[in-house]
């Protein structure tokens, strides 16, 4: 933008521009206000000193016209004639004969404006009349016709309204340097002043802004404005700080999820571990989270067979994370000291988790089952190939048999959760059950059957079950991968809000 085009434009010039033009146009119309109380009275004044002239010469003239005297009449017309007023005048006596006569030489012909102005004002016609002894008696003699000059008449009246045009615009072109003048200084100023001010806030830190001192503005809205918008910029530092805050805890919340995500992979058991053992297939699923939970799954040999742990922490981040790993550290103890009292083993647990929470201060705690699996190796005539023991309160147990059968074990009444009391050996109990080939046995966490589709509907329990029997006859990996894909299916583009963890295990 040019320099002329942004003076222009500027607060000042529009104000003087505008104040100006006001002043003028209130100037121009007082203006045509005195013209029009001019032209009045000149409509006025001239009649009657017109009126008051011809009576002064009624009586000569009535003698001239009464004695057809054209010496006298001549007199009295050249006696009028001498005032420049008069265009043309005539003295008749009553037969119409003409006793004196004067006219002056043709002059411009005014102006329409000067004819609609004082056209009807100059022509003027008194009779003469000759008194008699009664009023009765009274004798008209003849008449006295007068012609005004319409150009003498107005030549007064424009070289007035220039006088009052010239003295209106210099009024007005006065009184709009005195408006704009009070105005810049009491507001155009100020305002030009604040907002130059506003011009050098640092967008950054918005809260370093000093306010301009408007004098004699403190308690005006000026005032109240500038007041107001040091406030707005304290608020504005306000939520940038906290801004800056929000994304540091994201950092550090990301950064958190990030080790969590970490934890929960490190301690998985790895594909050969779950190959390497004979006569049940085993086969396992994790996803995360977006938000990452404290699900946790393990499967540990031991000498006379296998242990499977299932458990899921309560809460998201890092802490849970960490309850996780101990209680991973404290299963794998225990399994690799030989501990074979499985009610034993979640006491210790229990003791372990809810010492440790404590000393964290976190509130953590979780649902934890455990499963014993130990091979049969001489079924005799039962067929049974494996026997499993459960204990802990956990998520429901799914068990399909060989031949479609269903059963679900309920492990409310199993256990207690981990870590929320600090003994829990009362609360603890086993259930068993032998497997016969092919049979099915699923363990899972809540994040399956609390998954969500776009329009909030649960994955829910009785779904699982059925896409489970469904797929009963195929191998332990393609009934986890069945499952997986049915719950992938179910959430479509929801976001995951909880992990989704899943063992499937099937007798050889």
């Amino acid at each position: 933008m040019s320099t002329t085009a942004a003076r222009t434009g500027s607060l000042t010039f529009r104000q003087a521009a505008v104040t100006l033009v006001v002043v003028l146009l209130f100037g121009l119309l007082g203006g045509l206000i005195e013209l029009a109380t001019e032209w009045r009275s000149i409509r006025q004044q001239v009649p009657e000193q017109t009126h008051s002239t011809l009576e002064l010469v009624r009586g000569p003239a009535t003698t001239a016209a009464y004695q057809l005297n054209e010496t006298l009449g001549a007199e009295v017309a050249d006696g009028l004639f001498a005032d420049r007023r008069f265009h043309a005048i005539t003295l008749r006596d009553n037969f119409g004969t003409t006793i004196a006569e004067r006219e002056r030489a043709q002059a411009p012909e005014p102006g329409p404006l000067v004819h609609y102005l004082f056209s009807d004002i100059i022509e003027y016609r008194i009779d003469l009349v000759r008194a008699g002894v009664v009023p009765e008696r009274d004798q008209q003699v003849g008449e006295l016709i007068v012609r005004l000059d319409e150009t003498e008449i107005a030549a007064g009246f424009l070289d007035r309204g220039i006088v009052v045009v010239l003295v209106g615009l210099a009024r007005a072109l006065g009184i709009a340097v005195l408006v704009v003048t009070i105005f810049y200084f009491m507001i155009t100023r100020p305002l030009l002043k604040l907002h130059g001010a506003i011009g050098r806030i640092d967008p950054a830190n918005p809260g370093q802004w000093q306010a301009p001192r408007l004098r004699l503005h403190d308690n005006d809205e000026l005032g109240q404005v500038t007041h107001r918008l040091q406030g707005l910029m304290g608020a504005f530092q306000r939520v940038l700080e906290q801004r800056d805050q929000v994304q540091h805890e994201n950092a550090r919340m990301g950064a958190e999820l990030d080790v969590s995500r970490r934890i929960q992979h490190i301690v998985l058991p790895s594909n050969d571990e779950l190959a390497a053992i004979q006569g049940l297939q085993i086969a396992a699923f994790m996803e995360p989270a977006d938000e990452v939970g404290g699900d946790y799954y393990d499967i540990l040999r031991h000498a006379d067979g296998v242990r499977i742990a299932i458990g899921d922490v309560t809460g998201h981040g890092l802490e849970s994370g960490v309850v996780m790993l101990m209680i991973q550290s404290a299963v794998r103890t225990l399994v690799a000291h030989g501990e074979q009292d499985m009610k034993r083993v979640m006491s210790v647990l229990n003791e372990t988790i809810y010492n440790n929470v404590e000393r964290m201060g976190s509130g953590k705690n979780l649902t934890l089952a455990l499963a014993d699996y130990r091979p049969i190796r001489d079924a005799g005539e039962s067929g049974a190939r494996g026997h499993l023991r459960i204990t802990g309160q956990h998520e429901s147990v799914i068990v399909v048999r060989a031949d479609g059968g269903m059963e679900r074990i309920d492990t409310d009444t199993l256990g207690f959760p981990i870590g929320l009391v600090e003994d829990v050996a009362e609360f603890m109990a086993e259930t068993e059950l032998t497997l016969q080939a092919d049979d099915v046995v699923v363990l899972y966490t809540d994040g399956i059957t609390e998954a969500a589709d776009p329009r909030h509907r649960l994955y829910g329990e009785a779904r699982l079950m059925d896409c489970i029997r469904t797929h009963h006859r195929q191998s332990a990996d393609a009934i986890k991968q069945a499952v997986v894909d049915d719950v992938r299916s179910h959430i479509d583009t929801q976001t995951l809000y909880d992990d989704l963890t899943l063992v499937v295990l099937k007798q050889g």
